[in-house]
């Protein structure tokens, strides 16, 4: 329904698809998922899981992007079971994941952003999205070369990669699909 997210997603959401969302940091990312949940919560019930902003944080950004919806669930968490547990129990239509690097599993010894970390993270989420038929929307980072933060393999593991690119002094910015 959102004409040119619909284009670049080639036709729009898939159930059950893991999009990544990448760009430079202060590009706009959280910015872009907050007006896609005005959007679709509308009719869809979301869950917004922020590992980097308080929920008191995000309520204050969504109140300045004027977004408002009943069907909007935020919570803020970094336990990558609680959030598959809580993807679960609400079973929205939508997923929102920012960040992917803030995310991490009790039973991977070693710190959150690490290759190991976000593999099993996105692994987890990825059979949580498509046991349940829930499209699951995860910001990634990108480091100092451009290139996404954490392993490539991540790249494998979803099923498309949007990079958010333009210039933050500009009013406009770029999504585009490299898978």
């Amino acid at each position: 329904g959102l004409k040119e997210l619909d284009r670049v997603l080639g036709g729009g959401i898939v159930k059950g698809s893991i999009l990544l969302l990448s760009g430079d940091p202060g590009i706009g990312k959280s910015t872009m998922l907050l007006q896609i949940c005005e959007y679709l919560g509308k009719e869809h019930p979301i869950l917004y899981v922020s590992g980097e902003e308080s929920i008191r944080q995000l309520k204050l950004r969504a109140q300045r992007l004027g977004v408002k919806s009943d069907n909007l669930s935020v919570v803020s968490q970094t336990d990558i079971d609680t959030v598959v547990h809580t993807m679960m129990s609400l079973k929205p239509d939508i997923v929102m994941i920012d960040s992917i690097q803030t995310m991490n599993l009790a039973s991977v010894n070693s710190s959150p952003g690490s290759i190991a970390q976000v593999r099993e993270c996105t692994g987890a989420l990825m059979r949580a999205a498509k046991s349940e038929d829930i499209p699951v929307f995860v910001v990634g980072h990108v480091n100092k070369d451009g290139a996404i933060a954490g392993p490539k393999v991540l790249e494998h593991i979803v099923d498309a990669v949007l990079y958010f690119e333009g210039d933050r002094q500009l009013s406009y910015r770029i999504l585009r699909a490299v898978k």
